[in-house]
């Protein structure tokens, strides 16, 4: 039955396995090719919105960007800025220094244009802009998440474009500290479709580019940058094939996730609903005949009985095989009626063993038990894994209560103290050994807690001591020593149980000392 049920199981998992597998590559193949589709479009819009926002800013500042393009196309091999700078103050701090130092009475804007300044003040100063835009456009970048941002103008060449500002460094071949301003390229119409769309048309194009250059595979969206009715340039943004394809992928993989856990929740539900309507059912009725073939408890076939429900084929096996127990039950008493009566004399054996065992008085085991437990441990030395603990425990004052107050109340303190020492050693077995002698085994966990259980048992021994208002036998007193097992110097238990009363003997003594001081 065992081999049967795990062959049924193992189809259900193999079942349902193939089934979540398939459904999950469905689902995933499905959100990929949706994904790709959402996300490119997202891409698109980022790529807008970093176009408009450098856009919007040159526009504001129209008239000086004119002048800044017109500057850097006439003059970009003039202009120095090195590969390395990280911020524009400083060349803006150096142009207005050097205009102060020319034009110390007049205000830039105002009384003169930087158009009628000599060259040296010119060439100051747009390179203090070029510096900012650059700035400007590499934080651009960076905020937007996109691979690289440029502003290229055509120089009147059909088809070529000239880079004003790039936020991609590219160091002068015949000086490589400085970057290369004012690179002029070839750009096909064929390549950059999309590029020329929007400068010859000045409309924001619907799309992208997509080619490879030296910085990749990458998607480019270009912005007309339109200054007084007239197209002056295009404004660009770039982010890399491999950035939206692994965003894709991540968000297909959460969401797959999602279905992932939806489904295999939805999956476990269903398997445990076989299990408890089919499997379960089953086997419980194969662990009630198994029950009734090892004890022959007619009670098997009443809760067989007990549990039918519904109408289906189980119902119907579990009804036949208890009326088969049932009928099996009655042949087998008929049978086996001495065999009854010898069971029934061995009953009264065990009980007559257990109460040999146990001490009258307190209901714990007594010392033949004790006996008994030392030979168990013995054997446990023998084998060499021996780790235990005995623990002594003797009440004082035992004479006293009983010739002051009667053996009655005597009887009473022993019983108190046996109260005490199981509430503490709880997990440990606790034998009566002699009068009022107790003895503790210690293993496994009281072992590990033993420092612990000897100082809760004479703190309890402390303030039973300390109840001057109740009777001797509620406020006894009682001395504990203990010992453990050391394979060093313990040959058998006896030895570890002699240790522990000398111990506990030092404890009583020094409990007297302590009273007649």
């Amino acid at each position: 039955m065992n081999k049967r049920r795990g062959r049924i199981a193992n189809k259900f998992m193999i079942t349902f396995g193939v089934f979540t597998f398939v459904i999950l590559l469905i689902v995933g193949l499905v959100t990929y090719y949706s994904q790709v589709s959402i996300y490119q479009e997202q891409c698109e819009q980022n790529l807008q919105n970093v176009c408009a926002y450098l856009k919007n800013l040159m526009e504001e500042e129209k008239e000086d960007t004119l002048l800044y393009q017109d500057y850097l196309m006439a003059h970009y091999e003039e202009m120095k800025l090195p590969m390395d700078f990280t911020e524009y103050r400083s060349y803006r701090d150096a142009f207005e220094k050097l205009f102060a130092e020319k034009y110390p009475d007049k205000t830039l804007g105002v009384d003169i244009q930087i158009t009628e300044c000599d060259d040296e003040t010119q060439l100051s100063y747009f390179t203090y802009r070029h510096a900012y835009w650059t700035i400007v456009f590499e934080k651009a970048r960076t905020a937007m998440n996109v691979y690289t941002t440029y502003y290229i103008a055509p120089p009147g060449d059909p088809l070529y474009m000239t880079y004003i500002i790039d936020c991609i460094r590219e160091a002068k071949e015949d000086d490589p500290n400085y970057i290369n301003i004012g690179i002029t390229v070839e750009e096909p119409l064929e390549q950059h479709k999309t590029m020329w769309e929007a400068y010859n048309t000045g409309e924001n194009p619907h799309g992208y580019d997509v080619y490879d250059n030296e910085l990749g595979h990458t998607y480019a969206y270009y912005s007309p940058l339109t200054i007084d009715g007239e197209v002056i340039g295009v404004v660009s943004a770039e982010i890399e094939v491999d950035t939206v394809n692994k965003d894709i992928l991540y968000n297909t993989m959460q969401q797959l996730v999602f279905v992932a856990i939806v489904l295999i929740s939805g999956v476990m539900l269903l398997v445990a609903y076989i299990n408890a309507s089919y499997v379960g059912r089953l086997s419980k009725l194969e662990k009630r005949v198994k029950q009734y073939s090892e004890t022959k408890d007619i009670k098997v076939a009443k809760e067989i009985e007990q549990s039918r429900n519904g109408n289906d084929e189980i119902t119907t096996l579990s009804e036949k095989i208890a009326i088969m127990i049932f009928e099996l039950d009655n042949y087998m008493k008929n049978l086996v009626s001495t065999s009854d009566e010898q069971g029934k004399m061995k009953q009264q054996a065990d009980i007559m063993n257990e109460l040999a065992y146990k001490d009258s008085l307190t209901g714990i085991r007594n010392k033949l038990a004790y006996e008994q437990e030392a030979q168990r441990l013995s054997w446990g030395i023998a084998a060499g894994n021996a780790e235990f603990a005995i623990a002594m425990i003797d009440l004082n004052f035992l004479k006293r209560i009983n010739d002051t107050y009667g053996h009655e109340q005597g009887n009473l303190a022993i019983k108190n103290l046996c109260t005490l020492i199981c509430k503490t050693f709880r997990h440990s077995p606790v034998f009566r050994i002699g009068g009022d002698e107790f003895c503790v085994v210690l293993e496994k966990l009281d072992y590990n807690s033993l420092d612990k259980l000897i100082a809760d048992f004479s703190n309890a021994i402390k303030q039973n001591e300390a109840n001057t208002d109740a009777d001797p036998w509620v406020a006894f007193s009682a001395a504990i020593g203990y010992a453990c097992f050391d394979k060093e110097i313990d040959r058998d238990v006896n030895s570890v149980l002699k240790r522990a009363d000398k111990a506990m003997y030092a404890n009583k003594k020094a409990m007297k000392a302590s009273r007649n001081d």
